[in-house]
């Protein structure tokens, strides 16, 4: 099915299993069906986000916690999908993605405001604002380097773009969460145009894609642990325990070490990558 797994992923050899497996088949399966009943990918991503806001907002009850996390899940399905028939249907756009990141955030906000009213019954408003605040912060910047690294192996390694599409007209709320994850990307942003001034047009030489591949495939399958996956899967085993409350605190102890350590780990390949040591 080479034209269904061109729909479905776009960086193959990099995506999470559960995606390869799970999430985009079924995305798949939800696109084909969208597209039979005339479903613009918008409002694919309306009825996610929807889906995702009730399934987060069903973990306030801990009783209910276990039909939260399935919603949750369905959210995921659906996320998948929107991408996948916009691909399908040509039709890309900047619009699009940002919609797509703002049900995203949408249902994040429920997850976290949920669990947060429920631990307002047993702990303190100031405690439990404090871990809201720190693990909705710390979600976001895990979800930006998620999408940056992601998104610069497959231009790079899969599509060959040794440069970003110009594009003056973009939204500024585009602009806006682009510079935040060039801000957050370190030396990376370095690399990238390193990789574009050696080459002569956009489609940039073999060679470059090789060393990039060779330099970054591991750290960007280890980026893979910040995202949406990792934190809806400790939902699950937390609803399962009944116990939601410690939600926070994997986000803002695990999570961050691990965070701390993929930034490093990311930083010492950029300097690798750009002192030359791994180019043919």
């Amino acid at each position: 099915m080479p034209e269904a797994v061109g729909l479905a992923f776009k960086a193959y050899e990099i995506e999470e299993l559960a995606d390869v497996y799970f999430f985009r088949p079924l995305g798949m399966v939800c696109a084909v069906g969208a597209r039979a009943l005339g479903l613009t990918p918008s409002i694919v991503t309306l009825v996610g986000a929807a889906v995702g806001i009730v399934g987060g907002a069903l973990l306030y009850d801990q009783r209910l916690g276990l039909l939260g996390f399935v919603l949750v899940i369905v959210h995921s399905v659906i996320d998948s999908a929107d991408g996948q028939l916009a691909r399908m249907t040509g039709q890309v756009t900047d619009f699009g993605r940002v919609l797509d990141g703002v049900g995203g955030y949408l249902t994040h906000a429920a997850i976290f405001l949920a669990i947060g009213a429920s631990m307002l019954d047993r702990h303190g408003a100031g405690l439990v604002t404090a871990l809201l605040a720190g693990s909705a912060i710390s979600s976001i910047l895990h979800a930006q380097m998620y999408d940056y690294h992601r998104g610069a192996y497959a231009r790079i390694v899969v599509r060959r773009e040794a440069a970003r599409p110009a594009k003056t007209n973009r939204h500024r709320v585009v602009r806006a969460y682009e510079a935040m994850q060039r801000m957050l990307s370190g030396d990376h942003e370095r690399v990238e145009a390193a990789i574009a001034e050696r080459s002569a047009n956009p489609i940039f030489r073999d060679n470059d894609r090789v060393a990039y591949r060779s330099c970054f495939y591991w750290p960007v399958r280890g980026w893979n642990a910040m995202g949406d996956n990792t934190r809806f899967y400790a939902i699950g085993v937390l609803a399962w325990l009944h116990r939601l409350d410690w939600f926070f605190g994997f986000v803002l102890l695990p999570m961050n070490a691990a965070f701390a350590v993929l930034w490093v780990w990311q930083r010492r390949a950029d300097r690798r990558f750009l002192a030359g040591l791994v180019i043919p």
